[in-house]
């Protein structure tokens, strides 16, 4: 739509008396305003109850956003219980709420990236928080002495302050991300925690940080960290062990004093590390400083515990069998008596098989054979072989049930979804698709076809950079290939792509656009950007302002020709566009007005009205008049302009006038004689006037044609008079696609009524961006169409001309997409070479960071591959479900409330501050699209976000879901484009009486959860089965569940299903016998021990023996 930069607007400034620094009360908060539009909240202490600071007060007439909470203004307000910040708010000052011992809960969806400290100190009843996903920095004492009993820390937080969590003493659990940097001194003193788990990556920890945190007991050191801070573990006084990486070289003084239980710390450097004299004073009697045998020597000189720097460790176990995991390799070869075995299923015996080994790497999950409560001597040892067969595993958490089939690790971020592609953007029944890879795939690598969680067919592609794959005869239909190697029962997913097979390109709509067409667009050039528009597998291609004139498109036997912005364009580089679209199965749409004719420039100027008359065969009579407008005694035909009038004006004819219509139709005709364009893709300026003035009638004025009057025609009759056109274009040209832009819904009944367009397009302005109004126009589209299958393409231009330049804000493009896409819809967002943020289409001015772009792919090939799921005529429904005890909140389906006049205040639609379900059924299949809003507030539904202030996600991890869901339920699996590239997991579930409870793996922005009805199987035929070690047996876990660090048995469901829930242990180690038939590449002793690097000696090889000299 043009009318935003067509209309020079003459605005009359009207000066107000302004008093800065004006104190108001708005909703028992108090403010003071900042600027002519913004106010800090800067007194909150006669407020109770649940606050929700709105992000807009209202004074007198004025309208002010809320973008600072002023220091100390809660502070020691015991009355309120829980606060809600707006992300309209970019400063929080310190001491904000400190000292509000009512509060229990907040949540913090501002734009703060730094806590200036003592935010919450002291609110003694504080339990829960949300974080801000913006937040970098969390101030000094910030949460000093508050009740919190776990945390999820956003992965924008780089800094923890010093004493930020100091005196938590009920904090046991803290969930680090990755992008922590640093933990400065005190910051978790005395508080509750009982493991600590530091994510790679992090680089200092501070002074004193961890000092007496009495409940912990495990500590995990990344390879990241340098310098352990003086006293860091002060009087951990439950510490047993800990693994020191070799990355830290320098243990400042009292880093461990005082942990009395403190009796071996595993050192896995090879160089001697900087201790002081107390680093490890007051530890257990027991200590030892153990080190890999290759350091040993070297180690043996450390200062401080020369006398305890061993490479061998003390171990026993209280019985026969125990399961054994260590973050180091381990030589088990010089413990006499001991045996070391990896297990796995014993060739459908119902039974653990047990393979005895001498060395092991970190992380392995094993079992020892060892008599009851001996010691034993085990070694470190420099590395160990990694076992492919093995099945043990060693827990992390508690829920180990997530992922039903495979062990598996999501590798597509650190690849370019752009280095894998399809040859099409969509194809027909039975066709071949050409996969390409940028890199020679790895010789172990894998794909998978899928629709939905079914395997369709699975290839080996392993070194290959290029294969096909013919599709199924199905039509209409979504596919993924998730490209994965697989190691044993683990699975690694490297790359993911979706495919489409549909023989029309509407029926699921992928919109792109082409809007250059100078001289650089030469066929490499083109190239590069139709390969980029085939990896967004756009079906369609809108060619924006690539005319002459809007009533002569195309300008006859010409080859190159100047556009209404008075750029160039070549014939040539239209053609290069259409040629390779057309190569990659896109169809071309050509863009122009339904009723714009191009108005004449004078020295250099639009000219006037009056000299518009009769050029290139038009009459003015044929336009339309707006009676609001009068001039000269008289009313001007309806006209627009460029911005600065440094373009052409157009005026707006009459789309019911048949002259005008036959005028129009003959040109378009031409163009297609002309150019290979598929369709046409037709704009309008959207509404206009309630009345309309048509058949004019004029008289001459100082010798020139003015209008007096005319028929009355209203708004209706307009939006008829496109349907009417729409149809006309049709029967010129049957066998041409056409779509018509319903700028802000204008004529969109109309429009898709006539069953003569691909699919709805709707341009969203003012208003029209609330996330409620997407998914009605949806529906009603398809409703007036009279298909529930037929789609929805939107024009929602991201922060569109809102004055800032940069890169777009990544999550503001992936959360607008979430929702459209969960909704059914689509979007036009997307050229060879720039994303859209105004509706001038060759604005390249902002640009996508290399992460929206990778996301952006994912989205685009999730929207491909579920197309089914998401908008194939599938039914709204309603679930009710719950995460971690909390009701989940429905979408509203609900029509607006007409007696609210400003679609602002609307309630319908998603729930902020809360995950929201949006879900649809068909056939036995309902889809629950979870949208996670849970730090997004109600000023942030809308998709443009003009303000750029839409937060990041906090990422939500293994979350307990209880599903209302009396119908038999044979599978549910989950799919997200924002993890594994979109590709499914399934998960373990169990339903009764009428609850389905099962574990959600990950929601970031968006995930979608499809729950499939019918007779259930036999419930070990769809999920994994998980054994742990009890006395001489495996035994079923309960409920799946593992507690961390424990290793376990894991089977998937090919084999899982046909397990008893006890397998007795069967230890291969009684001689050649048992491994005379074993044909694997391995080596064994004759006492049937497996050795990975057999020396000197006699071994058993392939069943045969071996005499190694």
């Amino acid at each position: 739509m043009r009318l935003k930069r067509l209309l020079i607007l003459c605005v009359t400034l009207l000066s107000a008396a302004f008093s800065f620094a004006d104190d108001f009360v708005y909703d028992n908060l108090k403010y003071t305003t900042t600027s002519d539009k913004s106010v800090t909240l800067v007194d909150g202490k006669g407020a109770s109850g649940e606050i929700i600071i709105p992000s807009e007060v209202r004074n007198n007439k004025n309208v002010y956003t809320v973008t600072a909470i002023e220091h100390n203004a809660f502070e020691r307000n015991n009355a309120i219980t829980a606060v809600t910040i707006p992300s309209s708010v970019s400063t929080i000052g310190y001491s904000a709420f400190n000292g509000c011992k009512g509060l229990r809960r907040v949540m913090d969806a501002s734009r703060v990236t730094e806590m200036q400290g003592f935010e919450y100190t002291d609110c003694s009843n504080l339990t829960s928080v949300t974080l801000s996903g913006t937040l970098q920095k969390i101030g000094y004492r910030s949460f000093a002495g508050t009740a919190l009993t776990r945390l999820v820390l956003p992965a924008s937080v780089k800094e923890i302050g010093g004493e930020a969590f100091q005196d938590c003493l009920q904090l046991t659990n803290v969930e680090f991300n990755k992008g922590l940097q640093t933990i400065k001194d005190h910051a978790f003193k005395n508080s509750g925690l009982a493991s600590l788990e530091l994510p790679e990556g992090i680089k200092e920890i501070g002074e004193w940080s961890f000092e007496g945190c009495k409940s912990l007991k495990t500590v995990q050191i990344p390879q990241s960290v340098t310098t352990l801070g003086t006293g860091a573990f002060y009087a951990c006084s439950a510490l047993e062990s800990v693994v020191i990486p070799a990355s830290v070289t320098n243990f400042n003084d009292r880093t461990f004093n005082g942990c009395r239980n403190l009796s071996a710390v595993y050192y896995l450097g090879s160089s001697c590390p900087s201790l002081g004299q107390y680093t490890f004073a007051d530890v257990s009697n027991a200590f030892g400083f153990y080190v890999k045998p290759s350091a040993l020597s070297v180690l043996q000189g450390i200062a401080y515990v020369s006398g305890k720097v061993k490479d061998s460790f003390s171990y026993q176990q209280s019985s026969k069998y125990a399961t054994f995991s260590r973050p180091f390799a381990v030589d088990f070869s010089s413990a006499s008596g001991l045996k070391a075995y990896i297990a796995k299923e014993n060739n459908g015996q119902n039974s653990v098989a047990l393979t005895a080994i001498t060395k092991a790497s970190a992380g392995t999950g094993l079992v020892i054979e060892a008599t009851p409560n001996t010691v034993y001597q085990l070694r470190m040892a420099d590395d160990g072989p990694q076992y492919a067969d093995n099945a043990l595993r060693v827990s992390t958490g508690t829920t180990v049930e997530a992922i039903a089939s495979k062990v598996r690790e999501d590798m597509t971020l650190r690849y370019n979804p752009v280095e894998l592609t399809t040859d099409k953007v969509r194809y027909e029944p039975g066709n071949t698709v050409v996969f390409t890879s940028k890199n020679v795939l790895p010789a172990n690598a894998k794909v998978r076809y899928l629709h939905g969680n079914t395997v369709v067919k699975t290839d080996e592609i392993g070194g290959k950079q290029r294969w096909d794959w013919k599709v199924p005869a199905d039509n209409f239909t979504g596919y993924m290939a998730e490209i994965y190697v697989a190691d044993g029962i683990a699975e690694q997913t490297l790359a993911t792509i979706g495919v489409d097979v549909s023989t029309e390109w509407g029926r699921f709509p992928r919109y792109g656009f082409v809007s250059h067409y100078g001289s650089d667009k030469t066929p490499e050039q083109v190239k590069k950007e139709v390969d980029m528009l085939n990896r967004y597998h756009m079906t369609g291609i809108q060619f924006y302002d690539w005319q002459w004139k809007h009533h002569i498109p195309f300008p006859q036997d010409s080859t190159k020709w100047k556009d209404i912005g008075l750029r160039d364009v070549y014939k040539s580089s239209i053609e290069n566009y259409i040629n390779q679209l057309h190569g990659v199965g896109s169809k071309c749409m050509f863009y122009d007005l339904v009723y714009g004719v191009t108005g004449r420039m004078v020295n250099n100027k639009p000219e006037t009205v009056d000299n518009f008359d009769g050029h290139d065969g038009i009459s003015s009579d044929w336009g339309w008049i707006d009676l609001h407008e009068k001039k000269g005694g008289g009313y001007d035909l309806r006209q627009v302009q460029y911005p600065l009038g440094a373009w052409p004006s157009i005026y707006v004819m009459n789309p019911g006038n048949q002259d005008w219509v036959n005028y129009l139709s003959a040109s378009i005709n031409k163009v297609y004689q002309n150019l290979a364009f598929d369709g046409f893709h037709i704009d309008q300026l959207g509404h206009q006037r309630d009345a309309y003035y048509v058949n004019l009638k004029s008289k001459k004025v100082n010798g020139q044609k003015v209008y007096t009057d005319g028929d009355r025609r209203d708004t209706h009759d307009f939006e008829g008079y496109f349907a009417n056109f729409i149809n006309r274009m049709k029967a010129d040209n049957h066998n041409k696609s056409l779509v018509m832009n319903a700028v802000s819904t204008f004529g969109g009944s109309k429009i898709v009524g006539t069953k003569n367009v691909e699919f709805g397009y709707n341009e969203m302005w003012g208003g029209d961006d609330y996330l409620w109004n997407y998914r009605k126009i949806i529906q009603d589209n398809r409703r007036n169409n009279g298909k529930n299958t037929f789609n929805t393409v939107f024009a929602a231009y991201l922060h569109c001309r809102n004055g800032n330049g940069g890169q777009f804000h990544t999550s503001s493009a992936l959360f607008g997409n979430a929702t459209i896409f969960a909704l059914g819809g689509s979007r036009i967002e997307l050229s060879g070479d720039h994303m859209l943020f105004t509706e001038y289409f060759p604005d390249d001015a902002r640009k996508m960071s290399d992460k929206l772009q990778k996301s952006i792919i994912h989205y685009y090939d999730f929207l491909v591959a579920y197309e089914n799921y998401l908008r194939d005529g599938n039914a709204e429904t309603t679930v009710n479900m719950t995460m971690d005890g909390v009701n989940v909140a429905a979408w509203d389906l609900s029509n607006p409330n007409p007696s609210v006049a400003d679609a602002a205040d609307q309630t319908i639609g998603p729930k902020p501050y809360c995950v929201n379900t949006y879900s649809t059924k068909k056939g036995n299949v309902t889809a629950i699209q979870l949208l996670n809003y849970s730090n997004v507030s109600r000023d942030n539904f809308n998709v443009r976000d003009l303000k750029e202030t839409m937060p990041e996600p906090n990422v939500l991890l293994n979350k307990k879901i209880v599903l209302d869901d009396a119908t038999s339920v044979s599978r549910i699996w989950v799919a997200s484009p924002d993890c594994f590239g979109g590709a499914p997991q399934e998960v373990v579930f169990k339903q009764n009486n009428g609850k389905v409870t099962f574990t959600l793996p990950s929601l970031e922005y968006w995930t979608m959860v499809v729950v499939e009805h019918g007779n259930k199987v036999d419930n070990s035929a769809s999920e994994v089965r998980n054994y742990v070690l009890r006395g001489e047996s495996f035994q079923e876990a309960s409920n799946n569940t593992v507690p961390a660090g424990e290793a376990y048995l894991s089977f998937p469901a090919t084999i899982g299903k046909t397990l008893q829930p006890s397998l007795p242990l069967v230890p291969i180690t009684a001689g050649i016998a048992n491994v005379i038939d074993n044909g694997r590449d391995d080596y064994y002793t004759v006492s049937g021990i497996k050795v990975d690097h057999p020396v000197k000696g006699i071994y058993i090889h392939k069943g045969k023996k071996l005499v190694k000299k």
